[in-house]
């Protein structure tokens, strides 16, 4: 229907936008295994959503992007970012999901955007309770309510009583 959800929400729908030149880039990339392949193929001034896909190849840097004045969102796949610290250059990201150690790198940093109004935590084949930690120091940046744990024990093998 639209570009992007910018266009979508702004009502610039595909139809009403192909007075556009040809030669215009989408406002949504995907760089990684089976898409583009470098940051460079994905960088210009109207790009607002950028995701990282795994890939066999060496993580990505984000410099190309730094300056983007319309990138809002980056998604990054754990283990694609060369330095999580270039996100902290990305001074107009609203949404950002990211793996575990790139968070855990923003945080101890200080350095997680305050310009964020969307945050997530991807976790592939690891321990979920480490996850919730991470999320909890994201929510406390923006004095927001924590994940509450509750840890229930008992022996489920243990045999009933007749009522």
């Amino acid at each position: 229907m639209a570009d992007s959800l910018t266009d979508f929400v702004l009502g610039r729908l595909r139809e009403e936008r192909r007075d556009l030149r040809e030669d215009q880039l989408s406002a949504v990339a995907r760089v990684g295994t089976g898409h583009l392949e470098t940051i460079q193929d994905a960088a210009h001034p109207a790009l607002e959503v950028l995701s990282l896909d795994a890939w066999d190849g060496p993580p990505f840097s984000l410099a190309p992007v730094a300056e983007l004045p319309r990138l809002r969102t980056l998604t990054a796949s754990p283990g694609t970012l060369a330095n999580p610290m270039e996100i902290a250059g990305l001074t107009g990201l609203e949404s950002l999901e990211l793996g575990a150690h790139e968070w855990r790198v923003l945080l101890d940093a200080g350095a997680v955007p305050r310009t964020l109004k969307a945050a997530a935590v991807t976790v592939r084949e690891q321990d979920h309770l480490p996850v919730v930690a991470i999320a909890n120091e994201i929510l406390s940046l923006w004095d927001r309510h924590q994940i509450v744990q509750t840890r229930i024990e008992g022996n489920l093998d243990a045999p009933t009583q007749p009522a």
